[in-house]
C-alpha cells in the first residue's frame, strides 16, 4: 500500500534526525590538520602520508594516516570531536620517550581526559555550595554519554600502552557522577582483552577523568 504523504514527511523527518548532519570538505580538511598536528607535535614525526578523514557523528570524525620512518609507512589515526583532538595513535619509530614529560605535557592531559579539568573548576567555583546532582545526564541520553566515555578511555588506553588500541564498549550503567562497565581492547590483530572502566563526570555532564583495569 503506497504511503500517504504525511507519513512520508514523517519519515524524512525522522531520518533527518537519526543522521549525523553531513560535513563539508572543509570540515574534513580541518579534522585531517588538527590530526596531524596532534602527531607531528607528541611524535615529534614529519612525514605524514596517505592522510583522509571520514565522518561518523555530528562534528566528529576519524582521521586515518601513515607516517614514512625508515623507509616504511606506519599508520596513525586520531578521533576529533567539536574542533578537539579526543584520542590519537600512532604505531612506529618516534622521538617520543616515555619519562619526558615536557613534551608530553598536552598528551597525558588528553590521554587522562583531564584537559578541562581547570575550565570546568573555574566554572563551578561559585556552586561549592549546591548540593550534587544525583545524575549525570541533564538531558543526555545515555548514547551520547557513553560516547564521551569511550572518546577519553580509549585516548587513555592508547597513551598509557604506548601503542595503537582499539576499545569497543560491551555494556555499561550510570552510578550517581559515574558511567561504568566492560570493555574489549585490542592491539593490532590480536585476540581482544577484557577490561572494566569508569568515567568521572562533573555537574554538566561533561566527563573530567577516566579509569580503567585490563585483566
Amino acid at each position: 500500500m503506497p504511503l500517504s504523504s504525511a507519513s512520508t514527511r514523517s519519515a524524512v523527518v525522522l531520518l533527518s534526525l537519526t543522521l549525523p548532519v553531513g560535513a563539508t570538505a572543509s570540515d574534513l580538511d580541518d579534522a585531517q590538520r588538527l590530526c596531524q598536528d596532534r602527531i607531528r607535535e607528541v611524535y615529534g614525526v614529519g612525514k605524514l602520508r596517505d592522510v583522509w578523514a571520514e565522518q561518523i557523528g555530528n562534528s566528529k570524525f576519524k582521521v586515518y594516516g601513515k607516517v614514512k620512518a625508515d623507509n616504511q609507512l606506519y599508520p596513525f589515526d586520531c578521533k576529533v570531536k567539536h574542533g578537539q583532538v579526543q584520542s590519537y595513535a600512532y604505531d612506529g619509530p618516534h622521538g617520543r620517550h616515555k619519562d619526558d614529560d615536557s613534551k608530553l605535557g598536552t598528551a597525558v592531559a588528553v590521554g587522562a581526559g583531564l584537559a578541562i579539568v581547570a575550565a570546568i573548576a573555574a566554572s563551578q567555583s561559585g556552586d561549592s555550595d549546591k548540593s550534587r546532582s544525583t545524575s549525570i545526564s541533564h538531558g543526555r541520553s545515555q548514547a551520547a554519554l557513553e560516547d564521551d566515555c569511550h572518546d577519553a578511555v580509549e585516548a587513555r588506553v592508547r597513551h598509557d600502552q604506548e601503542r595503537w588500541a582499539r576499545v569497543a564498549f560491551r555494556n555499561s550503567r550510570v552510578r550517581g557522577d559515574q558511567l561504568t562497565g566492560e570493555a574489549n581492547v585490542t592491539y593490532g590483530d590480536r585476540q581482544p582483552h577484557l577490561a572494566t572502566f569508569t568515567c568521572y563526570f562533573d555537574n554538566h555532564g561533561r566527563v573530567v577523568d577516566s579509569s580503567y583495569q585490563l585483566y
